[in-house]
């Protein structure tokens, strides 16, 4: 299907939007409210369909989520679609570590009014929720969390950075050298069959971030992040993996589905219903 953009605003809870910075980060925030992380299909050990017309029946019309590839893959259609300039990146995910693995993660940098914006609606947890401007140093506040970018020079690379406590959590790197769609898909197979290239095939990953509250799981260990404190509780049974994804995630999966999602989490191996 045809990247439709009423159709789209309508999932994610939009009636119109501009190419401004406004309805840049208006556009970010919208989706990332309205259609999670999640990695369902990797952990299962599916490899996720990055063709348009799948992700846009994934994401879109069967209103489910996705990772980095499928939530920044629809994303960079509206931003195209709205009129923003914009180009994508291929970075290596650190969390932590003082250097990337393979370039696993897509993200956009779009331009608006001359200046460069850093956007991502498919990090998911510590992810900035709005754009960040590319530029190297000064410390920048998204919805109540601290982030930076910096210059790594042993390995060319932007670093995204998050404040954590006193100190700072390298998110990813990249730098902008060229990459074909053939990159992409190396990456998602890669995601999906190699434990030591990322963490999808052995845990089951959600989030959720709104203006409002975040929401995450890990595994059986669910948070609810608001203004009102923190709520953390542990997964106790199928049915409440069914009503947490179904009703906290809004994601629309199918008993069998949410019946292999428990099998792996309680035996790690996935079963007949995957």
């Amino acid at each position: 299907m045809t990247f439709d953009l009423e159709t789209y605003f309508a999932r994610i809870g939009l009636t119109m939007c501009l190419p401004t910075f406004d309805g840049l980060e208006t556009l970010q925030c919208a989706q990332m409210a309205s259609i999670p992380f999640e990695d369902v299909e990797p952990f299962l050990g599916r490899v996720p369909d990055l063709a348009p017309e799948a992700v846009w029946q994934k994401l879109v019309a069967q209103r489910r989520g996705g990772y980095c590839f499928e939530l920044n893959a629809l994303f960079g259609q509206a931003l195209a679609a709205v009129g923003f300039s914009a180009r994508p990146i291929l970075a290596r995910v650190r969390m932590g570590a003082p250097i990337g693995g393979i370039r696993a993660h897509l993200a956009w940098i779009a331009t608006v009014n001359g200046r460069e914006w850093l956007v991502d609606a498919g990090f998911g947890g510590p992810g900035p929720f709005g754009p960040l401007e590319l530029v190297i140093g000064p410390h920048q506040t998204v919805s109540g969390s601290t982030f930076r970018c910096t210059s790594d020079r042993q390995t060319g690379e932007t670093v995204l950075e998050r404040r954590d406590g006193e100190s700072w959590l390298s998110l990813f790197g990249f730098d902008e050298s060229p990459f074909a769609a053939v990159d992409v898909q190396s990456a998602n197979y890669l995601c999906t069959h190699w434990p030591l290239g990322a963490p999808f095939p052995q845990n089951l990953m959600m989030s959720r971030v709104g203006s409002e509250a975040q929401l995450s799981l890990m595994n059986r260990e669910a948070k609810e992040v608001t203004r009102r404190g923190t709520r953390s509780w542990t997964i106790a049974s199928e049915a409440e993996l069914e009503r947490t994804i179904l009703e906290e995630f809004g994601l629309h999966y199918d008993r069998a589905t949410i019946g292999a999602l428990w099998e792996k989490l309680m035996t790690g191996q996935v079963g007949l219903a995957a």
